[in-house]
């Protein structure tokens, strides 16, 4: 049997589509995966966009996204969404063609032997949980199974083989292979629920914090549980914003740097937060983590020992290194009493009617698109049959502020969060899930980043919506340069020499159909039109330029103290003093 034949085999067990770029160094594969019917070959036009496909396939479905590409120039494209994989924790597999196995370099001093010869191990070993090179064509089993293990075990994340082109074609006997034991790990004993519940018991304002772990772990439901069996309220991380409705009593709202005064009141109030799965970065604490949640105390319960260590200046009252399923096992039975947290609960709902995100006077607005508004508005006409993937910028944190969830799933590259995923993503989160229409929000500097991919949604007629919001370049960088630069620019529109080009031509050149939004008096009708087309769509939302991310943390402040400032009197009124 052909080892390449031996390694699709192996893969139709784990997926029904492999994500592939071409190339001298990867044919054999690719080759063995074209003669499968129960795999689908979908070829990217970078590297780039199949890595991020085969990130959000994994995403949406039960299935794993494989990627396959050529050495060198290849291989590189694919990191980006490897990096995507690896920070969010999504198992992911990834194969590179080498060079044939005697053109590999052994001295490190030699640049390079053999054509795009690359020490692709060593590059990707700081954003894989496994990376290998194939040495010998009888480990080919082990290797496949170890990556495996690796891709799902623990804190998921990607995996890598590099393959010679002369072992990808060398003959092999199957029932000669040797295969990978998977390693007994020891359950961990850990006794700390009496610690828990006390601290439960002697707070007056506690908040669960919904982080990505409880996706990873599966544990929605038991989530469910400990809210109703405890009563205790709740803020989402953006990576669990889709878990609960917006309207749900409990939700106190998204929190961080770039989230809602009322979702961070709520934080900086709390007197006990219980961080479920999540990683508490600086894009959720503010750089200035001392002042973050300054009188709660703080249990953190993490499947990764390492997150611990990195608290820079965050007191953890209680450490609990469990996967989350374990945890819940153990706690739940144990609580037996519900305590009233009403009073807590009006404080927050009052500070959602005090600052809601979307102003009635960002409804008025003649001119051009209002962001918020638009993302409002598409949450209303959107339900539990829909993927929202918003991408990287001042696009994500419109989404994340203002899309109200009501049965929508959600999700972007939150930690890598690199410009342009969103439209590869659609690929692939489509082709994991056919059963959902996918629908991506991206701004025109990020589309240029994959616009390439359009070729592809058209190739395959992908019924994907694709949403430019359109603000005729970088708008938070430009932000951001008005906030330290005194508005000085480089590189951030037409003016300042980024080059913006007609995206609704460009879409027309791959034959996807384009409509333009531009004012609100037709954006009902218009969404409309786009969420019930059953092919491929580019809409052109047009904003203006000086639209800017409201509210937004400045550098150093503590996150209760969002820009535009509230003056003195009313951010002392809006903390409780008991």
């Amino acid at each position: 049997m052909k080892l390449s034949d031996y390694i699709a085999k192996f893969l139709s067990k784990i997926t029904d589509a492999v994500f592939v770029g071409q190339g001298g160094n990867i044919i054999h594969v690719l080759d063995s995966l074209g003669k499968r019917k129960d795999i689908k070959v979908i070829p990217s036009q970078n590297e780039q966009g199949a890595s991020i496909a085969a990130d959000a396939y994994s995403r949406v479905g039960e299935k794993i996204g494989v990627t396959a590409a050529t050495s060198g120039p290849g291989m590189i494209n694919l990191m980006q969404g490897m990096a995507c994989s690896f920070f969010d924790s999504i198992p992911t597999f990834h194969f590179s063609g080498a060079v044939v196995t005697n053109q590999l370099r052994k001295n490190k001093k030699i640049r390079q032997i053999g054509f795009q010869e690359m020490e692709v191990v060593d590059l990707v070993k700081p954003i894989t949980k496994y990376a290998v090179l194939l040495k010998k064509k009888e480990d080919i089993r082990y290797e496949l199974e170890k990556m495996l293990y690796f891709a799902k075990e623990g804190r998921p994340g990607p995996v890598l083989m590099d393959l010679p082109d002369d072992l990808q074609r060398a003959e092999i006997d199957p029932k000669k292979l040797k295969s990978f034991k998977i390693p007994k790990i020891k359950k961990k004993k850990f006794n700390f629920e009496k610690k828990f519940l006390e601290l439960i018991q002697k707070s007056q304002r506690p908040l669960f914090v919904l982080g990505h772990g409880i996706n990873l772990s599966k544990t929605k439901n038991e989530v469910k549980k400990i809210l109703k069996k405890t009563g205790i309220p709740f803020v989402p991380s953006w990576a669990t914003i889709d878990m609960f409705s917006y309207n749900d009593p409990l939700n106190a709202g998204t929190f961080g740097v770039a989230a809602t005064r009322y979702g961070n009141f709520a934080v900086q109030n709390s007197d006990l937060l219980i961080s479920l799965g999540c990683r508490l970065n600086t894009q959720i604490t503010g750089s200035n983590i001392k002042s973050f949640a300054p009188n709660a105390k703080k249990i953190i319960v993490d499947i990764d020992n390492n997150e611990f260590q990195k608290k820079n200046g965050l007191k953890i009252d209680l450490k609990i290194n469990l996967d989350l399923k374990d945890f819940f096992k153990k706690i739940v039975p144990k609580i037996k009493h519900k305590k009233d947290y009403s009073e807590w609960i009006r404080h927050f709902q009052k500070w959602k009617l005090k600052y809601p995100i979307i102003k009635s006077a960002y409804y008025n607005q003649s001119n051009r698109i209002n962001s918020y508004v638009f993302m409002n508005k598409l949450s209303e006409k959107t339900g539990s049959k829909e993927i929202l993937i918003p991408d990287a910028s001042a696009n994500l944190i419109w989404a994340m502020q203002s899309f109200q969830i009501n049965g929508q799933k959600v999700f972007t590259a939150l930690n890598h969060s690199p410009m342009g995923y969103s439209m590869p993503a659609t690929i692939g989160a489509y082709l994991g899930d056919k059963s959902k229409n996918v629908i991506c929000t991206i701004g025109d500097g990020s589309m240029q980043m994959n616009i390439q991919e359009l070729a592809t949604i058209s190739h395959f007629k992908l019924p994907v919506k694709i949403f430019i919001i359109n603000n005729d370049g970088y708008g938070l960088i430009k932000q951001t340069q008005d906030m330290w630069l005194n508005s000085r620019r480089v590189g951030v529109d037409a003016g300042s020499g980024l080059a913006m080009p007609n995206l609704q031509k460009i879409s027309k050149a791959y034959d996807i159909e384009t409509i333009e939004i531009n004012n609100h008096n037709d954006l009902d009708e218009k969404l409309e039109y786009v969420l019930s087309l059953k092919k491929p769509i580019l809409c052109d939302v047009k904003i203006s330029e000086k639209q800017k991310v409201i509210p937004k943390l400045e550098f150093g402040r503590p996150i209760h103290d969002l820009s535009p400032r509230l003056n003195k009197s009313e951010l002392i009124s809006n903390m409780i003093r008991k």
